[in-house]
């Protein structure tokens, strides 16, 4: 019975230390006003727009299109494409839509990271010499101040700054709705509140910016990575760099709309979440110790905590397995107040969080499935935990392919 309880107690300390964490990010997270310092004399600094693309011919002229629509003056930034390993138009596409495009035919490939990794080498030793590199998915739809915005964290001292990605087509589905709502909270726990506190954002995919003279020192790190957004934001944390967070630099993508085209995209991203759990967590340990940094004490609690998928489930079981104990008369009701309250912390997350973002009422009713969205994400995660190796990149259909 000792050892049962001792489970128990660790249990409980690990979801509480949990649901801690991401109420205290919650908490912090409240929008404030950018402040930038004011541009230096000079001509605007010049970007290179980078997009990975793999057969999306289907989407590929309006992001660009919308792209060289931007606000900015047209002559300091160029939007580069690369066709990587395609068997459509998406090249063509491009180019008569107004991108340089570049063919990636050679190489490895079955990794977004391949083709980012190997554009922005390119993009180095452009003789334009830019600025600045910026990476959009692509079927991004990007506000039209982006650059313009981006470039004043820059010129204020950024090296790294992530934009806010948001979803573009909740009403498309229930999953999209769901995947609108989980969004809201990403970008309101994972960057505003970071951002607030000083730390830095997690790289999201999408409107991604970086400094040259950061990719010439650190040549991107995700290559390898079926996350190499993440991978490479934490990669850069361990080196000491802060990635900025620009909440207004907005870029708008596709949430899928349905669960089976979800699932192989949402395997990827946990494959790669416990790839980075194997590969920085003594890493992120070594840096806080030595360099008492706390945003390396920010990674390292994001990777090893729980996400809050297992937190819910965590504690509905929990609770469940004191009651039993308290029904055969071993188990306080301490103990079972305890996990009660847990329970609840647990459920009203995701209301607290729709709340403080502002969300509308289909993101409320999208909650309707919760639960049903909990459950998926755990199985993801023991799928991914059981057989690591079935884990391989598939592109993700965009909503409204058959």
């Amino acid at each position: 019975m000792m050892v049962i309880q001792t489970a128990l107690l660790f249990l409980s300390i690990i979801i509480a230390a949990g649901l801690a964490y991401l109420y205290l990010l919650l908490i912090a997270g409240k929008p404030r006003a950018a402040v930038h310092a004011a541009s230096p004399d000079g001509p605007p600094l010049r970007f290179a727009v980078a997009i990975p693309a793999h057969n999306e011919a289907g989407v590929i002229a309006a992001t660009v299109r919308r792209l060289q629509e931007m606000s900015y003056p047209t002559d300091r930034f160029d939007v580069h494409v690369v066709a990587d390993h395609c068997s459509d138009d998406t090249a063509a596409v491009a180019e008569v839509t107004g991108a340089i495009v570049h063919v990636r035919d050679e190489g490895p490939r079955g990794r977004k990271g391949y083709a980012v990794d190997w554009l922005i080498r390119r993009l180095l030793a452009d003789p334009r010499r830019y600025d600045a590199i910026a990476i959009f998915d692509a079927d991004s739809q990007v506000d039209a101040g982006f650059l313009a915005e981006v470039s004043r964290y820059l010129a204020s001292g950024a090296e790294v700054v992530q934009g806010r990605h948001m979803i573009g087509n909740p009403g498309a589905s229930r999953f999209a709705a769901l995947a609108d709502a989980d969004m809201r909270l990403n970008n309101r726990i994972r960057n505003q509140a970071k951002a607030n506190l000083g730390l830095s954002a997690r790289l999201m995919g999408d409107a991604m910016v970086f400094r040259r003279e950061v990719l010439e020192r650190h040549p991107w790190a995700g290559a390898e990575s079926l996350t190499e957004d993440r991978d490479c934001g934490i990669y850069l944390a361990t080196q000491g760099i802060r990635i900025h967070y620009a909440a207004d630099a907005i870029s708008v993508g596709q949430a899928v709309s349905r669960w089976g085209d979800a699932t192989p995209q949402r395997l990827r991203w946990y494959g790669g979440a416990f790839d980075l759990q194997r590969r920085y967590l003594v890493a992120l340990a070594g840096v806080v110790w030595r360099r008492r940094s706390l945003d390396a004490l920010d990674k390292l609690l994001e990777l090893a905590l729980p996400p809050f998928s297992l937190l819910a489930l965590g504690s509905v079981l929990l609770l469940g397995i004191q009651g039993m104990l308290a029904w055969l008369g071993r188990q306080s009701m301490t103990g079972i107040a305890f996990s009660a309250g847990l329970a609840l912390v647990a459920a009203c997350f995701p209301f607290v969080g729709l709340a403080a973002t502002g969300a509308p009422r289909a993101a409320y009713r999208a909650l309707l499935a919760g639960p049903v969205y909990i459950l998926w994400r755990v199985w993801i995660s023991l799928r991914v935990r059981l057989r690591p190796r079935s884990i391989a990149w598939i592109r993700t259909r965009r909503a409204g392919e058959r």
